[in-house]
C-alpha cells in the first residue's frame, strides 16, 4: 500500500473517531470529562490531519499505520464505552482510565509522529512570499536547528584550540574509539572540579569522525542540580524540531524520550549530560534505552558511578603541562616574564594541576612584579582554607580574588545571582550594574567589566548573534555570560560570611517549601542585604513569608513555574522594599507563566526584565510607575490582557527611555498611546512574527534615537510619520521578510548614521529622498543589494557599505 493511500485511510480514519466522540459525548453521559478532554484533543490535531495529504511524504509509511492502528483502537473504545451503563461502576472506572490513557497517546503520539507540519506548511506560505527564501527541506532544517541561543537550544558548546596536556590526546582517542564502536551505550567522565571535563567532551564532539557519524543527532545538555526532567525533554523535542508536548509528570516525560529517541535513533543519537551529580543516578537511569541501536551517552561528573559501561578518569595536570598552561595565560603578548622559575614553580603548585585554577590565578598575576607574587605566597602560606568542598581547587580560586580590585570583585560576586549552569543574560547584568555601581546608563561600561571578568578566566561570555550592527546600537541582546560551577560556588562562600542580617548579598537556593530557619520562623529580621536572589524549584507553592529587605536596591527571582498552576506570584514583601530600583524575574520553565501580584511593585524601580512570563503590558496603564526607564521581555506573552478606555500606557510608565520586546510571538501591535511616552529613545522589537505594523503616530517619539525591528518577519511598513524622527540615529529592520518599501520623505532623518536592511528580500528600490541622509555613514545589506547604493556614494561621502551574500532568513522563532 503506497504512502498516499495509507495517508488517506488515517484521515478518514480520524474523521471518522472524531464524530463518534463528538455523537457518544452528546448522547452517553457516563465519561464527559473524559470525552470532552479527548474532543479538545482531537481538535487541536485536526488542522494537522486535515492536510496530511501535503504531508504524508515526510513520514515513513510505518509511521502512518501506527497512527492509524491508534485511530482505529480508540474507535472500538468509545465504541465500547458507548454501551456501558451508569450503574455498572466496575467497568466504568476500567474504561475511565482506558480513555484518560488514550487521551495522553493521542498527545503523545501525534505530537511526536507528525513533525513539525504546522511549522513546515508556515514556512512555504512564507516562501512563497519571495523566490529568493530556499524552498527545499534542507535548507529550512538548517535554519530551524540555529535554535535559540538564549534558551532550549542544545547545541555543543565551541571548545578551545588550544588544550594543555597530553592526557587530553589520549583520552580524546580512548573515548573516540569508545564511541565509535558497538555497544557501550554510557561513558562517564570523571575528574574533580576545575579539571577541564566539559572542555574535553566539548571537543570530543567536534571531532571530525563523532560528527561524521551522529551528525545533527549530538544534544549536549547542562544538568543542574535541581533536576527537571520534563523540561529537558520538552527541549531535546524542540531541538529535533517536533512539535512540543506539555507534560505533566515525570513518567510521561520518559515516554516521550523513549519515542523521541526511537523516532530518530534510525541514525546514531549522541546525548551528552554534563555535570552530573552523585546523587542523581537515579535521574541518569531514565535515559537509558539499551534496545535503541547506536544510541550513545557521555556523562561528566566529578563522581563515579560504578555500575555504567565505561568510567574514564581525567587526572590533573603534571607538573611540566602545568607549568605550560600556567606560563601561556600568565604571559601578556609582546613582554617577556621576569619571573625567577623557582617563584613561578612555588605559585604552579600551589594549583595541584587543576587547568581552571591555574589559569585563573596566573591571570590574577599577570603584569605583577616578582615582590607581588612572594607577598601573596606568603599570604597563602598563612591562610587555612575553611572550605569544605573540593577545597584545593577553591582554595586556589578564593586566594585569587583578593587580588581583585574592589569594582571586579563586586561584579564577580554579583554573577552567584544567577543559577548554576544557566547562560546570563548580558542585559541582565547591565540593569543590575547602571544601577547599582552608577554605570553610564548605555551599558558600555557594564560590558567591559563583564569583558574584564573574562579576561581573568572569571567568566565566559557568549555571543549567540550574527547582526554586526548590534554593538552600535547598545542592546547586547545576544551577549551572555556564564560562571563554572565551581566559581559560583566559591561565590557564594564568599557572599554568605558574617550574620546573614548583615550580608550585603543575600542569595536563597529554596527547595519546595522549606525556608531557612531564620526565615521560616518568622522571626522578622530586618536584613542590610542591597543585592538579593532568590531560587524556587516547580514544587515551591506555599505563600511567602514576609521578609523585610529596607537596603535592597536589586532583586533577582529565578523560578520553575508550578507544572499544574503555571504561576508565579511576586512577594508581597516587595512592596515595602522602598529602594528596589532593579527587578529581574526568570522562569526556567519550558512554557510562560502567569505573573500575578503586579501590585506589589513599588513606584521608584528603574529597569525591569521578565523572561518567560504571561505579563499584562497591554494594560500596564493600571500601574504607576513614573521612575521605570528600562523594561525587557523575553520570549513573554503580552497581549492577553484586555485593556482599559482609561487607563493610558503612557501615564504607567511615563518617563521610560527604553523598551525591548524580544521572542514575543504574540504581539501584533503597540498601543497608540506608547506614542505619547516623549522621553523614550530606544525602541528595539526583535524576533517578534506577529507584529505587522507600528502605531502611525510614532512620529510623536521625538527623542527616538534608536529603532530596531530586526527578524519581525510579518512586519510590512514603517509609518510616514517616522520622518519626523530627527533624533533617530540607527534603524535596523534586517530580516524584516515582508517589508517591501521605505517611506518616501526617509530623506528628512537628517541624523541617520546607521541602517540595517539585511535580508530583506523584498525590498527592491529606495526611495528618491535617501540621498538627503547627509550624515548616513553605514548601511548593512545583503550582496545583491548593494547596487542600490553604490550611485549613492558619490553623494553621500561619508557612506561605508557592508554587504554580506545572502543568509538564510531568520527562522529560529519556529523553535519557540
Amino acid at each position: 500500500m503506497s504512502v498516499d493511500i495509507v495517508g488517506t485511510a488515517v484521515e478518514t480514519a480520524f474523521g471518522e473517531l472524531f464524530k463518534l466522540v463528538k455523537d457518544v459525548a452528546l448522547t452517553i453521559a457516563v465519561f464527559p470529562e473524559q470525552l470532552k478532554k479527548i474532543e479538545s484533543t482531537l481538535d487541536s490535531i485536526a488542522p494537522i490531519m486535515k492536510d496530511i495529504d501535503k504531508f504524508n511524504r515526510m513520514m515513513d509509511r510505518k509511521d502512518l499505520e501506527h497512527i492509524q492502528a491508534i485511530i482505529n483502537d480508540g474507535k472500538d473504545l468509545v465504541e465500547k464505552c458507548s454501551k456501558i451503563k451508569k450503574f455498572n461502576l466496575i467497568k466504568k472506572r476500567s474504561y475511565s482510565k482506558k480513555l484518560t490513557e488514550f487521551d495522553a497517546t493521542l498527545l503523545r503520539e501525534f505530537q511526536l509522529s507528525l513533525p513539525m507540519m504546522a511549522t513546515r506548511n508556515t514556512m512555504e506560505m512564507l516562501a512563497g512570499r519571495t523566490e529568493s527564501l530556499h524552498r527545499s527541506d534542507q535548507a529550512n532544517d538548517g535554519a530551524i536547528q540555529s535554535g535559540l541561543g538564549a534558551s532550549g537550544n542544545l547545541a555543543v558548546p565551541e571548545a578551545p584550540d588550544f588544550i594543555v596536556g597530553s592526557e587530553v590526546e589520549a583520552s580524546l582517542r580512548k573515548l573516540k574509539w569508545r564511541l565509535l564502536e558497538e555497544g557501550v551505550s554510557v561513558i562517564v567522565v570523571t575528574a574533580p572540579g576545575g579539571c577541564g571535563k566539559t572542555t574535553l567532551v566539548a571537543k570530543l564532539c567536534h571531532e571530525v569522525d563523532i560528527e561524521g557519524k551522529f551528525h545533527n543527532n549530538i544534544m549536549f545538555i547542562r544538568v543542574s542540580k535541581k533536576l527537571n526532567l520534563t523540561d529537558i525533554v520538552q527541549k531535546m523535542i524542540q531541538h529535533k524540531n517536533f512539535l512540543v508536548p506539555t507534560i505533566e509528570t515525570e513518567d510521561f516525560a520518559v515516554q516521550y524520550l523513549q519515542q523521541l529517541l526511537e523516532k530518530i535513533g534510525q541514525n546514531p543519537v549522541l546525548l551528552v549530560l554534563d555535570d552530573v551529580w552523585t546523587e542523581s543516578k537515579s535521574f541518569l537511569d531514565k535515559f537509558v534505552f539499551k534496545k535503541i541501536k547506536d544510541y550513545k551517552i557521555v556523562v561528566t561528573s566529578r563522581y563515579e558511578f560504578p555500575d555504567v559501561d565505561f568510567v574514564h578518569h581525567l587526572n590533573p595536570l603534571n607538573k611540566g603541562e602545568a607549568l605550560q598552561l600556567f606560563h601561556r595565560s600568565v604571559t601578556i603578548t609582546d613582554r617577556s616574564m621576569s619571573v625567577p622559575d623557582d617563584l613561578l614553580e612555588q605559585v604552579v603548585n600551589r594549583c595541584k594541576g587543576l587547568p581552571l585554577a591555574l589559569t585563573v590565578v596566573a591571570k590574577s598575576l599577570r603584569g605583577k612584579d616578582p615582590s607581588f607574587w612572594e607577598t601573596k605566597l606568603l599570604d597563602w602560606s598563612e591562610r587555612r582554607s575553611l572550605l569544605r568542598s573540593d577545597s584545593d581547587v577553591l582554595d586556589c580560586l578564593r586566594k585569587s580574588l583578593d587580588d581583585l580590585d574592589g569594582e571586579i570583585k563586586e561584579r564577580f560576586l554579583d554573577l552567584s545571582l544567577f543559577p548554576e549552569d544557566r547562560k546570563i543574560p548580558a542585559t541582565a547584568l547591565i540593569d543590575l550594574w547602571v544601577e547599582l555601581y552608577k554605570l553610564d546608563f548605555s551599558g558600555v561600561r557594564a560590558i567591559a567589566d563583564l569583558n574584564k571578568l573574562v579576561y581573568r578566566n572569571l567568566a565566559d561570555l557568549i555571543v549567540t548573534g550574527k547582526d554586526s550592527n548590534e554593538d552600535d546600537d547598545k542592546c547586547y541582546s545576544s551577549y551572555y555570560a556564564m560562571q563554572h560551577d565551581l566559581l559560583r560556588e566559591m561565590a557564594i562562600l564568599e557572599c554568605d560570611q558574617g550574620e546573614v542580617e548583615e550580608r550585603e548579598r543575600l542569595i536563597l537556593d529554596l527547595t519546595g517549601n522549606s525556608f531557612p530557619d531564620w526565615w521560616s520562623e518568622q522571626k522578622q529580621l530586618t536584613l542590610d542585604a542591597r543585592l538579593v536572589s532568590i531560587s524556587t524549584d516547580k514544587t515551591f507553592s506555599r505563600p511567602w513569608p514576609s521578609l523585610q529587605l529596607p537596603k535592597a536596591e536589586a532583586l533577582v527571582l529565578n523560578f520553575e513555574a508550578n507544572i499544574r498552576t503555571k504561576t508565579y506570584a511576586l512577594p508581597e514583601f516587595i512592596e515595602k522594599a522602598d529602594k528596589l530600583k532593579a527587578l529581574i524575574v526568570t522562569n526556567y520553565s519550558f512554557s510562560p507563566a502567569e505573573l500575578c501580584n503586579f501590585h506589589v511593585i513599588g513606584s521608584n524601580l528603574r529597569r525591569m526584565r521578565l523572561e518567560r512570563m504571561t505579563v499584562p503590558f497591554l494594560n500596564m496603564g493600571q500601574l504607576r510607575l513614573p521612575c521605570l526607564q528600562k523594561i525587557s521581555f523575553f520570549m513573554c506573552n503580552i497581549s492577553h490582557a484586555s485593556t482599559s478606555d482609561d487607563a493610558k500606557i503612557s501615564d504607567a510608565i511615563p518617563g521610560l527611555v527604553e523598551l525591548h520586546i524580544d521572542y514575543c510571538n504574540d504581539l501584533m501591535a503597540l498601543p497608540d498611546d506608547i506614542c505619547e511616552i516623549k522621553p523614550l529613545k530606544k525602541l528595539s522589537i526583535t524576533n517578534c512574527h506577529n507584529l505587522s505594523v507600528l502605531p502611525e503616530q510614532i512620529g510623536q517619539l521625538v527623542s527616538l534615537e534608536v529603532v530596531r525591528l530586526n527578524s519581525c518577519t510579518n512586519f510590512s511598513r514603517v509609518p510616514d510619520s517616522i520622518r519626523t524622527l530627527e533624533e533617530l540615529i540607527s534603524l535596523n529592520i534586517s530580516d524584516c521578510l515582508s517589508l517591501s518599501t521605505l517611506p518616501d520623505q526617509i530623506g528628512q532623518l537628517v541624523n541617520l548614521k546607521r541602517l540595517n536592511m539585511r535580508g530583506c528580500l523584498r525590498l527592491s528600490k529606495l526611495p528618491r529622498s535617501i540621498i538627503r541622509l547627509r550624515n548616513l555613514r553605514k548601511v548593512v545589506c545583503d550582496k545583491e543589494k548593494e547596487g542600490l547604493w553604490a550611485p549613492l556614494k558619490s553623494s553621500l561621502n561619508s557612506l561605508n557599505i557592508i554587504a554580506s551574500e545572502e543568509e538564510e532568513a531568520n527562522l529560529n522563532w519556529l523553535n519557540d
